[in-house]
């Protein structure tokens, strides 16, 4: 996979992690496959840099065990996390099991994280692989989740209405519909040019 800007159409680090797989209005589709995938997603997304990705695929190939365990721990991280935003932002019944689970990951980041001698330079609460092994993309994604939270921007999140990814809308009037126009904004107008098209070839 290889992860251009079409893949960070999210506006923030913690929705773009939400769409690394398919969302409830559409196919289920899984990137992050393996844990390798998971490293260089982190990668493009600049939630690790070069070195500590290095050092994660070194770990991986040794402990693919935990690798693997880490892997399933992020999926399941990930998925609460959409589910409820999504259910935030739309109005639905909001799991507690969800919301629990957020909490969870949240508290267990900020536990594993110390805080920065200069919070006015750079994140202000720090992990490193050191202090999360190969938890530490699930540990910094965390920990953006809560500092997204924490902010106004969380009034600005929205839901693709084509392929359920969530993003943040900067515009005034927040009725942005898609993702992005490059995508399901285009495939939104070109369903319903073909709707349009049928149904007057029906009616001839």
């Amino acid at each position: 996979m290889v992860w251009g800007p079409e893949s960070f159409v999210g506006g923030h680090p913690t929705l773009d992690f939400t769409n690394t797989v398919g969302g409830s209005t559409r196919e289920r589709v899984e990137w992050l496959v393996a844990y390798a995938d998971l490293v260089v997603w982190a990668r493009a997304a600049e939630v690790v840099d070069d070195d500590e990705a290095a050092a994660l695929s070194a770990l991986a190939e040794r402990r693919p065990d935990e690798a693997a365990q880490a892997l399933a721990a992020v999926h399941r991280q990930r998925d609460a996390l959409h589910r409820w935003l999504a259910a935030a932002v739309t109005g639905g019944e909001v799991d507690d099991a969800d919301r629990a689970r957020v909490a969870d990951d949240v508290a267990g980041a900020h536990r594993a994280a110390r805080l920065a001698p200069d919070p006015t330079r750079g994140p202000a609460w720090s992990v490193t692989v050191d202090d999360a092994g190969l938890a530490l993309p699930g540990r910094r994604l965390a920990l953006a989740t809560a500092a997204l939270l924490a902010g106004e921007e969380r009034t600005r999140i929205g839901l693709c209405g084509r392929c359920s990814w969530l993003f943040l809308d900067p515009s005034p009037s927040r009725r942005r519909r898609w993702c992005s126009m490059a995508t399901c904004g285009n495939r939104a107008k070109a369903a319903r040019h073909h709707a349009r098209a049928s149904g007057e070839r029906g009616g001839s």
